[in-house]
């Protein structure tokens, strides 16, 4: 998919089940690897290990609304946004765009939401800062003999590798973009 062929899909953002009025500009969404990088003791040089090669990541979205409804639209959609951070825990709303996409974005949250902005030319412009979420992990349990719980494939230990706290969400949001896009 490329904006040449499908520039509709490349002018939004989905949020939840909720697209995004005007045009999105989608920037800083790079995928940055998280190098441990230590001076060699005693030598010259240094070594380097990757402590985690898909750290969360963040990126800035630019709205750009053209239009007086375009504008009165926002509202609904900065609420869908600010729901993301409102309530006692975060909720991560799954998200489209193609290049998000392409770097493994897909699930955000709300980090910042700038004010609407309009020029002399009444164009409209908000920027939200989007981040991902992702909820820690828990600990392995340590048994009475030390080894972790389900380390040795004990019933009942899945080490939090199957909970998905999302996964609703992700039902409802594939099935949703499914009847969207039926031809």
């Amino acid at each position: 998919m490329n904006p040449y062929d499908s520039p509709d899909v490349f002018r939004v953002l989905v949020l939840g089940t909720a697209t995004s009025p005007g045009k999105v500009t989608i920037t800083g969404h790079d995928r940055k690897p998280d190098w441990d990088i230590q001076k060699a003791k005693g030598s010259s040089g240094a070594s380097t290990k990757l402590s985690d090669p898909k750290p969360p990541g963040g990126f800035k979205a630019t709205f750009e609304l053209a239009m007086a409804e375009e504008v009165e639209a926002w509202d609904a959609f900065q609420a869908v946004v600010e729901s993301t951070f409102m309530g006692p825990t975060p909720v991560a709303l799954p998200c489209y765009h193609p290049d998000l996409a392409r770097n493994g974005y897909t699930e955000v949250v709300g980090a910042s939401i700038g004010g609407l902005t309009c020029d002399r030319k009444g164009l409209s412009k908000v920027v939200v800062d989007f981040q991902e979420y992702c909820p820690p992990k828990p600990k392995p349990t340590r048994s009475a003999g030390g080894r972790a719980a389900g380390a040795s494939g004990s019933a009942g230990g899945n080490n939090g590798s199957s909970y998905d706290p999302n996964a609703a969400k992700r039902r409802e949001f594939a099935e949703l973009w499914d009847e969207v896009n039926e031809p």
